[in-house]
């Protein structure tokens, strides 16, 4: 009797445990622990995307958006650049950073409410598309935008002094030429 309660009890345990660590993993993903952004990292990012514009952080759009923005057509007119690798490698092997760290495959806070923001087929071609990052911004005067120190919402370090590290919070805000602060409480 003894012995039949021990094995039961063991299954029990491992299986709890089993389920448990699971648990954390897909509640973690799913509500997102980690504040922010994941960091850029991969060095073949920065240096083929960041040598032209802020080196924008994966978990910023979903995969979809960056298979869409990677394909052959898309780089002839990538934000009125035609981008050209030396090499197919380097194209897959960023398009791959690019999905792996993706907003539907990141654990960070402010990634999974961009995918909450996203219809399911939703793939848009820039981060200002996606409905998340418009509302964060639609409260700032357009004349705070377009001054030289900013000149447009794409420009992510003017205001968000630690988006290379891929902090956006709120609190870390600082509109140049501009005492007011932009908290919504998000």
């Amino acid at each position: 009797m003894f012995r039949k309660y021990l094995t039961i009890m063991s299954l029990f345990t491992i299986s709890f445990y089993s389920l448990y660590s699971q648990a954390d993993n897909i509640f973690s993903s799913f509500f997102g622990k980690k504040p922010g952004v994941a960091p850029v990292e991969d060095l073949l990012y920065l240096e083929e995307c960041g040598v032209c514009h802020f080196p924008y952080q994966p978990g910023l759009l979903p995969a979809k958006s960056w298979e869409k923005m990677m394909n052959n057509l898309s780089l002839e007119n990538h934000f009125g650049e035609d981008i050209v690798f030396d090499e197919q490698r380097i194209r897959k092997q960023l398009l791959n950073y690019m999905i792996v760290n993706a907003a539907d495959n990141s654990s960070f806070k402010r990634s999974r409410k961009i995918m909450k923001s996203l219809s399911y087929n939703d793939a848009p071609l820039s981060i200002l598309k996606t409905p998340y990052i418009r509302r964060k911004h639609s409260d700032i005067p357009q004349r705070l935008i377009i001054q030289p120190e900013v000149g447009t919402l794409s420009n992510c370090e003017a205001c968000h002094k630690k988006a290379s590290k891929g902090n956006y919070d709120d609190d870390q805000v600082r509109i140049p030429n501009s005492k007011l602060r932009y908290d919504d409480g998000d």
